[in-house]
């Protein structure tokens, strides 16, 4: 655990991630952007889950760390500091990317690196992910089921998708996405 806690980190301090935070900045000012990223973060997880027990905990971790960045550009889930949004935002787009530290074209291996950066994330941000899950714990049953149903509608949307997301080298700021083309 803190071996991979260690390699998390180094994730988190490289360059890549770096300039991946600053793309993250700007998908703040677009929820529609957010909402999609999540989508097509959780149709690529669910792809790999089942392909052991670092792949499942990633996959749940995700979840969580899903419906807390829903709920927050939602407005229903107040308070979060905008650093856990935007870096957040950043473990989903690095999840994404294809090429990284570890190329995820590489089977199991490729994913290590989202792995580690995940669950160094989501350890960094216990005590707000702690908060986040009283809150949902006692919110209302309604709200409940209509954020389950907008996630369901969300990974529907998701696996109705013709492509994925392209997240490219390009200035910091802006971020290109091309529905056409594969990873």
């Amino acid at each position: 655990m803190e071996n991979q806690q260690q390699e998390g980190k180094k994730v988190a301090q490289s360059p890549i991630f770096k300039n991946i935070l600053k793309k993250a900045e700007q998908f703040l000012q677009h929820p529609m952007q957010v909402t999609k990223l999540l989508a097509d973060s959780l149709k690529k997880a669910a792809t790999k889950k089942n392909i052991g027990t670092l792949a499942t905990e990633a996959w749940e971790n995700l979840q969580v760390l899903s419906r807390m960045i829903k709920a927050a550009m939602a407005g229903e889930y107040k308070g979060i500091p905008t650093s856990t949004l935007v870096g957040g935002i950043a473990v989903f787009i690095y999840f994404l990317t294809p090429i990284d530290l570890i190329p995820d074209v590489i089977p199991v291996i490729g994913l290590l690196d989202d792995a580690t950066l995940l669950a160094w994330f989501m350890t960094s941000i216990k005590s707000e992910l702690d908060r986040f899950n009283e809150w949902e714990a006692t919110k209302p049953a309604p709200a409940q089921e209509q954020l389950a149903a907008a996630t369901a509608s969300l990974e529907h949307n998701a696996d109705s998708s013709f492509g994925t997301p392209k997240y490219s080298d390009q200035p910091a700021g802006t971020v290109q996405v091309d529905d056409k083309k594969d990873y």
